[in-house]
């Protein structure tokens, strides 16, 4: 029965991989070990950065403190679905954006 399972799952993998790019399995192609951890630790700083400007803008906007933990029982689903996407969205997009940005910027000054 376990070979029958691995099978039907080696199929599935093969068959994911069809419809993915023939480059897509080495998605850091090209992109070095320095690179990467620089755009990390650009990530790490912006994703504070970005987080504290949010419960700030939170502060400023609803007078009170953001959820500390949305899942509580204690905090209104308004107040926890709100807070989740909003931090969650622009915390995101400033992760990605800081990562290619760094990642530009030294390959800019690698050049």
């Amino acid at each position: 029965m376990l070979d029958r399972i691995q099978e039907k799952t080696n199929q599935l993998t093969e068959r994911a991989e069809s419809y993915l790019p023939s480059n897509s399995k080495d998605r850091n192609l090209g992109i070095t070990k320095t690179e990467n951890v620089l755009a990390f630790g650009a990530a790490i700083a912006t994703t504070f950065l970005v987080r504290n400007a949010l419960q700030a803008g939170w502060k400023t906007t609803f007078n009170r403190a953001p959820p500390k933990n949305p899942a509580s029982l204690e905090v209104d689903w308004k107040d926890a679905l709100l807070w989740g996407a909003v931090s969650g969205a622009v915390v995101g997009m400033a992760r990605i954006a800081s990562r290619r940005t760094s990642s530009s910027a030294y390959r800019a000054y690698r050049s």
